[in-house]
């Protein structure tokens, strides 16, 4: 979550100096190193100082949770806030878009001066946390894009589903692009503007650079699951650091400069980055500001640790990505989308062109696939090449998927017997990975109940848990084949993120990203999509 106090940097700057008022809680009241939870802040709390009086009972005699307290102050408080490098949730949002005074201002020496000191003091000495704003947060859960303040772009609930984060830079400081000197650069292949409206301020549209443009250099970090703890200090690394050390700004036009892999450009190659501790455990330091004309007194915490920031084991961002995801290849292959290789922009141009935007020369055999009338309906609705209206009102066309489901597809029992069943749901989506460009959804209990819920709207923008949890309510497959056998189901699915339809990030055997579609929110990869219901067989 975001942090609510900005006096961390302070008093990591200072402590070495701090010292002691009279009073047994004023000031450093608890310095130790280690895990940071209350029974290590409470075993080395200066003598006569108590924790009711750090956190004091309610007003209405209800004493404070003192596990809770600590462990919010170690949350939120002890990791050095992201917002602190630069002082304002402005200066990063902007930044991150690729802008600001940092990218734009008149004077580099001054606009940079505060994240220089930062660099010299504390940026290998001190535990960053991932930028997370108070700005954010009632935004963030006014969008359906969960609790907490993270910046857009880098939203790790629900929009970094590769782990994954790059920045890409145009400018290495000398105002004429990379000289090919230094860090290595890549070509720059397109940006669906839909996924960054941010940081682009336009909510639909597409950018292709073709040929040669000005070298960028994108760079970025990776992490598996659980391994998070660093997340911030990569984050600085592959950003302002760069920034402050090597001169790099500006980003590729239209993109965020900065920001989950989702949500960049899609170019050829990215060098890697990573950060580790230098010493076995954080030193935290605990202070508190007593009360003092009226406003309540309040505890607050640094960090000190060693930082060493290097290039991962790996040789690109795409090789470490493979790398972390072990023996599960087909996640290992999404990556592809996103980095193409090198000399594969030209190549990654065309087939966009073609598939997307329907010049369509040579497409592949599983891309523009055509049900057979005899076993499907006519599209119930669709976007795209696809595209299908519903029909004019909810009613009629919740009606009419009703009963194309309940139509009475059969299927023999264990004993040879035809069993009635809800008729199978199937969406072809052309511009859809491999793994999704077909899928079938399986209803197991029957459908919710007419009043109160359109069920069209399930597939088309509304993806929720509510009766309808995968392998309790309903089965996805591949193949119409393995749908019919009941063989080789998915196994992972996720909900309820407002205006997001079908599967959000169901996949085959974990969480796959950005091919859903919806008829109301860009961003997904599904603009080219049907929906189709099996058809009773003939006698």
């Amino acid at each position: 979550m975001f942090q609510s106090r900005t006096y961390a940097l302070s008093l990591a700057l200072l402590a070495a100096s701090a010292s002691r008022a009279a009073a047994a809680c004023d000031g450093v009241i608890s310095t130790f190193a280690g895990e940071c939870n209350l029974a290590n802040f409470v075993a080395h709390l200066d003598e006569g100082c108590t924790l009711e009086e750090l956190f004091p009972a309610d007003a209405d005699g209800t004493a404070q949770d003192h596990a809770a307290a600590v462990a919010e102050v170690c949350a939120y408080d002890a990791p050095t806030a992201f917002v602190e490098i630069q002082g304002t949730y402005q200066r990063d949002r902007r930044y991150f878009s690729g802008g600001g005074p940092l990218v734009d201002g008149g004077s580099w020496e001054r606009d940079a001066a505060r994240l220089r000191r930062f660099e010299a003091h504390l940026g290998g000495g001190t535990l960053i946390g991932f930028p997370e704003y108070a700005a954010r947060v009632q935004y963030n859960g006014e969008q359906g894009l969960g609790n907490n303040g993270y910046p857009a772009n880098m939203n790790l609930e629900t929009g970094c589903e590769l782990n994954t984060i790059m920045c890409c830079f145009t400018d290495d400081g000398r105002g004429q692009g990379f000289a090919g000197e230094g860090d290595a650069t890549t070509d720059v292949c397109r940006h669906d503007l839909s996924l960054s409206p941010q940081s682009s301020h336009i909510k639909q549209g597409w950018s292709i650079f073709p040929g040669s443009e000005t070298s960028t250099h994108c760079t970025g970090f990776t992490w598996k699951e659980g391994e998070d703890e660093l997340l911030g200090n990569m984050m600085y690394d592959v950003s302002l650091r760069n920034s402050a050390n090597k001169g790099y700004v500006k980003g590729v036009p239209g993109a965020p400069m900065c920001g989950c892999i989702e949500h960049m450009p899609i170019v050829e190659t990215a060098a890697c980055r990573t950060a580790s501790k230098t010493d076995a455990e954080i030193t935290y330091t605990f202070a508190y500001q007593p009360a003092a004309d009226g406003d309540e007194g309040y505890v607050y915490a640094s960090n000190a640790v060693g930082i060493a920031y290097a290039d991962c084991a790996e040789s690109d961002l795409k090789k470490q990505f493979v790398a972390n995801q072990g023996t599960d290849a087909e996640r290992a292959g999404l990556m592809d989308y996103h980095l193409v290789g090198a000399g594969n922009c030209d190549s990654d141009v065309d087939d966009y062109m073609n598939e997307e935007h329907f010049l369509i020369q040579q497409p592949a055999d599983d891309k523009y696939l055509v049900p057979d009338p005899d076993v499907w309906s006519d599209a119930v609705v669709g976007e795209g090449i696809y595209f299908q209206p519903p029909a004019y009102t909810r009613t009629e066309s919740d009606g009419h998927f009703r009963d194309l489901l309940g139509a009475g597809c059969t299927e023999d029992d264990a004993d040879g017997n035809p069993a009635v069943r809800s008729c199978i749901v199937r969406r072809i989506c052309a511009g859809c990975y491999a793994s999704h460009r077909d899928i079938y959804y399986k209803r197991l209990t029957p459908l919710p109940a007419e009043e109160g819920r359109w069920f069209l709207d399930l597939f088309m923008n509304n993806w929720v848990s509510e009766e309808n949890v995968l392998n309790t309510d309903f089965e996805l497959y591949s193949t119409y084949e393995d749908a019919l056998a009941g063989t080789n189901g998915w196994t992972y699915c996720n909900y309820n993120d407002s205006g997001i339809g079908f599967p959000r990030d169901c996949g085959p055997t974990g969480g796959v990203g950005s091919q859903w579609n919806s008829y109301t929110r860009g961003g997904g990869h599904a603009n080219n999509h049907a929906f189709y219901v099996e058809k009773p067989a003939t006698k």
